[in-house]
């Protein structure tokens, strides 16, 4: 409601429009009959209300409160090995006290019980585009495939308006006028990736009543009584808690701590919108970039290209600017002042490209720039899938439009041909199983097509390497924790790690040898055994003849629906993994 408000007159006037013709459609025979007078009438801040919902879940809130156990269950010295990075800024936190411990415990379990499929945490898009100087036609070519959860209904909604002042096609999110993520108006098109920025923070706070320790003292939270309508005509009390941080999202403050969120999408009215209507009328990759400014959240990578042939790509969205840098990975004290924000990265010191002289940008959820400055995030996803479309993309040869759009279907792994030079040059191993998954996988293409037999071995051997490096580190309780999936998050971070541990080997540059070299060290170790249960593992899956093992008999997309009760939906057997373009990961649990 208070983004409305402070929506201009002209972008009230496009939601409130929206608003109209909904409620239209609904009273003339959208809906069957027996609903339509059960239905509320939509109301414009309904429409920013279903944004947040979906986006708040794509934070790094989660990453930060795994981290936060993680680091209680296992300590300092051995979460320090597994960062994805070396530490920026002040060291590691102290680990938190029993007691934050289990009000983390606590909060992990709200994620699995209430989320549920909407807990989305790795994301998995691709955009590209090229310019007409590197096209075999002459124009500019933008393609882009967005990997969200397989949500049914899908979060997107393929739709075309029409009227005098712009005609643009797209994917539009249901609920919100707009083309926020994907569209064409006839001279530019556009299309994002997330952006993986830290957008928000978790404060632990110290409650004591009604009121909450601050830097300057105690001070008082705002607490409000609100009504929750559940079908059967009944009502469900709730008493909501905010301190200056922002609302309370797990724990009880009368259990004297909880956990607070602050976020660009709620801590102020919001104002992102403001950028919907100048994209419909852009004329220019540039013009097009510029008409961000303002965007709030999800901070995105938008990619364009226009109808003369240019290119470019925008960060765009809110960053905070923070007093210290200890809510990078973790929850933070909320009484101490150490993580303030102080301020946001002006629209101009985000990063930026215009036609670049290589003829291409393109983003995976990558790394968006080595700079140390703006502070972007502390993490981003494994660099595999960037270089997979680097390698695509770069030279000097002419690309056609038919050879970018198959780009979108490709499974071949750039770290799974870095592992195919690899094993070629080691061995033989003793272990017979270890030998046999060794011989296979380096005479194989790196490609995780549904029908390889060497991509099932291939993933069981990521899987029992992850397994080989991990779980004596973190033992077998809190590895069975991580490798289950639940919250999400823990997927993700493994998968991270894994990156990390080997891009050295893998020959990824790196700036310090010598933490390379342990970590080469400690990956070629594991390797014997990882690769020896690999072997039995796909044998388990696939039966005893390799050449009867197929990928798409194990790996296959398995759509969710928040009506459950519906009944289960085909699954559908499916290439790649969550390292190449067609993005199609997995868990690290067996089974």
């Amino acid at each position: 409601e208070a983004d409305v408000a402070a929506m201009s007159p002209r972008l009230r006037a496009a939601f409130e429009a929206y608003a109209d013709g909904v409620n239209d459609a609904v009273a003339n025979g959208a809906l069957p009959l027996p609903l339509r007078d059960r239905v509320e009438a939509w109301q414009p801040w309904h429409s920013v209300a279903a944004f947040k919902v979906r986006h708040v879940l794509m934070g790094q809130w989660q990453h930060k409160l795994v981290n936060g156990v993680l680091l209680a269950r296992i300590g300092p010295d051995a979460f320090s090995r597994l960062e994805t990075r070396p530490p920026l800024g002040s060291p590691l936190a102290v680990p938190p006290d029993g007691r934050v411990s289990r009000l983390l415990d606590s909060a992990l379990g709200d994620i699995a019980g209430h989320l549920g499929f909407l807990a989305e945490a790795e994301p998995g898009s691709n955009a590209w585009a090229v310019s007409g100087r590197r096209t075999a036609h002459g124009g500019a070519v933008l393609c882009n495939d967005s990997h969200r959860a397989l949500d049914t209904p899908n979060v997107y909604w393929q739709c075309q308006v029409s009227c005098p002042e712009f005609d643009v096609a797209g994917a539009t999110f249901p609920g919100l006028p707009g083309f926020p993520h994907f569209g064409f108006n006839g001279s530019v098109a556009w299309a994002i990736t997330h952006g993986d920025a830290d957008t928000q923070d978790l404060y632990i706070e110290q409650f004591d009543g009604s009121r909450y320790l601050t830097p300057d003292g105690w001070a008082y939270a705002t607490v409000r009584e609100e009504r929750i309508l559940v079908r059967g005509d009944y009502e469900v009390p709730v008493t909501t808690w905010a301190t200056r941080h922002g609302p309370v999202v797990h724990g009880d403050p009368a259990d004297g701590t909880a956990i607070t969120l602050k976020w660009v999408g709620t801590y102020r009215p919001n104002r992102g919108f403001e950028c919907l209507l100048p994209m419909l009328t852009a004329r220019s990759v540039a013009e097009l970039a510029s008409a961000q400014q303002g965007w709030v959240d999800p901070v995105n990578n938008l990619v364009c290209a226009d109808t003369a042939g240019r290119i470019a790509y925008q960060c765009r969205g809110e960053v905070p600017v923070r007093s210290g840098p200890g809510g990078r990975r973790l929850p933070v004290a909320g009484w101490d002042g150490s993580c303030e924000w102080t301020g946001s990265v002006p629209f101009a010191s985000l990063p930026r490209a215009v036609d670049p002289d290589v003829g291409f940008v393109m983003t995976a959820n990558n790394t968006i720039t080595d700079a140390s400055s703006p502070y972007i995030s502390y993490t981003f996803s494994q660099p595999f899938r960037a270089e997979r479309i680097r390698s695509l993309l770069s030279g000097s040869g002419s690309l056609s439009v038919a050879s970018l759009a198959g780009m979108q279907a490709d499974t071949v792994s750039w770290a799974a041909l870095a592992w195919i030079r690899v094993l070629g040059g080691l061995g033989p191993f003793a272990d017979s199983g270890a030998e046999a998954a060794r011989s296979l996988l380096a005479s194989w293409d790196g490609d995780l097509g549904a029908g390889s037999g060497a991509a099932l071995l291939y993933a069981c051997f990521q899987r029992a390497l992850a397994t080989g490096l991990y779980r004596p580190l973190l033992g077998d309780r809190t590895w069975k924790w991580m490798a289950s999936g639940v919250p999400a998050p823990t997927t993700t971070l493994v998968r991270r790690w894994l990156a990390n541990d080997t891009w050295e080997l893998l020959g990824g540059p790196t700036p310090d040898a010598n933490v390379g070299a342990e970590r080469t060290e400690r990956v070629l170790a594991a390797l014997p055994a990882a690769l020896a249960a690999a072997w039995a593992s796909a044998a388990e899956h696939g039966g005893a003849d390799p050449g009867l093992w197929r990928w798409g008999d194990v790996h296959q997309a398995a759509r969710v629906h928040p009506l459950a009760e519906v009944g289960p939906l085909p699954a559908v057997p499916m290439g790649g993994d969550a390292d190449t373009i067609q993005a199609a990961g997995y868990g690290w649990k067996a089974g």
